[in-house]
């Protein structure tokens, strides 16, 4: 009996070291990546004695509440960002350190190098690829062939646009070549700086601490966008619509090039199965391709105990395997991972993979300063769109913005 009592009690002992020894994570995401990622944490949670906690924030709150949490000294112990904030929080010693968690993965070459070039500060790597995705055009295939033009070849180069552009405005009084979103500062970093990549420029020097607007590349883009604005090719609420009147109105088969996101596809085939279309990469001014890389980094704050960096990295090795990438695409769009891209989309509309295989070329602007560079709404990338497209002094435009960006840079790099 007293043999049973011992054996007994050693087994509640064992067990409550067990459940002892099970962690609970918090993760914070924002809203728009919450439903996918909640649904990955149940996933995990469902299969690990450890818990992964998700906490959804809005968005525009994401940065300044992450912000606040990490000064006040109680921050989550990982967050899922947008990666084009990474650099400010990295330099900030805000983040983790995984470079050889990284570096270490079989798959690490298959990682968005987008995600990993932001995730990195002086050589060290601080976040993962969660949920990419990449900017890309769509265009209208009944429309190409009501201008004469092919509609299984694609526009080439940003010249071709301008020309197919047009031609499509010639087919009648309400139909319109081109759409981009003008009224964005967002929205422009993700459809047109993809332009000036394609062309190997950059409006920022690959540390992100200088401004190099003036280059043939911008001249040319800004110069064949003009030109299809003033041909009247240019849908007229580019100029001051957002992202839903460009889906709208290419979605009324009234526009035949429409500058958009990977998540084009699905939406389209989903919501508009009528309209007639297919997808390429963003060109530049003559030639070559590229996109913005977007979508969310995966980081673990500073300071995470050891136990509770472990099961963040646990997970993020339990999204990355197959089956998770498989639901993310079907969620989300895009795979994590570029090796498993065709799997993940066997079973989805093979468009896709035209987005996913640009991801590789794709870039994203290196920087410590991203809202007051391009979001703002009087920062100095949206005012040189405005200014240089839609208006009379192109030079002065792009000094104005040249000037801009060097006193942002000057007083915001680390």
């Amino acid at each position: 009996m007293r043999k049973r009592s011992i054996m007994l009690a050693a087994l509640i002992l064992a067990a409550t070291s067990s459940l002892a020894k099970a962690e609970e994570v918090t993760l914070w995401v924002r809203t728009s990546s919450g439903a996918v990622l909640q649904g990955l944490a149940d996933k995990y949670n469902a299969s690990h004695d450890d818990k992964v906690v998700v906490t959804q924030i809005t968005a525009e709150q994401m940065v300044p509440k992450l912000g606040a949490a990490i000064a006040g000294g109680s921050p989550p112990d990982g967050a899922v960002l947008d990666l084009i904030y990474l650099p400010t929080f990295a330099a900030s010693d805000s983040l983790e350190d995984v470079t050889d968690f990284v570096k270490g993965l079989p798959y690490a070459e298959a990682l968005s190098p987008s995600h990993i070039r932001l995730a990195t500060y002086e050589d060290r790597i601080y976040g993962l690829p969660a949920l990419p995705d990449a900017s890309i055009i769509a265009y209208n295939t009944e429309l190409f062939e009501k201008a004469g033009l092919d509609p299984k070849k694609a526009p080439a180069s940003l010249a071709e646009i301008v020309d197919y552009a047009k031609k499509i405005r010639g087919i009648g009084e309400d139909t319109y070549g081109f759409y981009f979103v003008a009224n964005s500062g967002s929205w422009l970093i993700y459809d047109f700086l993809p332009h000036i990549w394609a062309a190997n420029a950059d409006v920022l020097t690959d540390d992100g601490r200088e401004a190099t607007i003036d280059t043939p590349a911008m001249r040319e883009t800004i110069a064949a966008y003009r030109d299809m604005w003033s041909a009247g090719a240019v849908h007229p609420t580019s100029r001051s619509g957002n992202g839903n009147n460009a889906v709208e109105a290419f979605a009324s088969g009234k526009v035949g090039i429409l500058m958009t996101g990977s998540y084009i596809v699905n939406l389209l085939t989903n919501k508009y199965p009528d309209v007639k279309f297919d997808v390429a990469p963003i060109p530049g001014p003559s030639g070559g391709v590229s996109s913005f890389a977007g979508g969310d980094t995966l980081s673990l704050m500073k300071g995470i105990s050891e136990e509770k960096k472990k099961v963040l990295l646990d997970f993020v090795e339990f999204y990355m395997q197959p089956e998770q990438q498989v639901y993310i695409t079907k969620e989300s769009g895009m795979p994590s991972r570029t090796d498993l891209a065709g799997e993940a989309y066997a079973q989805f509309d093979k468009r896709n993979l035209v987005a996913y295989d640009i991801l590789a070329n794709a870039r994203t602007p290196y920087t410590f300063s991203s809202d007051e560079l391009f979001v703002s709404r009087t920062g100095p990338f949206l005012n040189l769109i405005q200014g240089s497209i839609f208006g009379d002094d192109v030079d002065g435009a792009i000094a104005k913005a040249q000037d801009g960006f060097s006193k942002i840079l000057e007083r915001t790099n680390p």
